[in-house]
């Protein structure tokens, strides 16, 4: 099941937009051990329908005609709630998603 905030929902909704979920790796290396890993970061990205390439790749939810597109190597771990994080002004809003885990 798939809740959304209110402002995130109407957010997505004026600009006719949904949210594709990505997982942005980094890699941590550590000197003292010679240990190097890459950490991957769950990250949440508004784009409009037609930039969303490789569809067959998600698991596409709905919310009140909100979508949200889903990696289906990701593993879903209870209700997925979007939501917007705290703004600042000057900046387009930022949105975060809960509910979801990496492998």
């Amino acid at each position: 099941m798939v809740k959304m905030d209110r402002k995130a929902l109407d957010f997505v909704k004026s600009k006719n937009a949904c949210y594709v979920t990505k997982i942005k790796k980094t890699s941590v290396d550590c000197d003292c051990g010679g240990v190097s890993s890459n950490v991957g970061t769950l990250k949440l990205k508004v784009l409009f329908e037609t930039e969303v390439h490789d569809k067959y790749l998600y698991d596409v939810y709905e919310y009140q005609g909100a979508k949200v597109y889903v990696l289906k190597n990701l593993k879903v771990v209870g209700d997925i709630e979007v939501y917007q994080k705290a703004k600042l002004p000057f900046m387009e809003p930022v949105f975060g998603i809960k509910g979801i885990a990496t492998l």
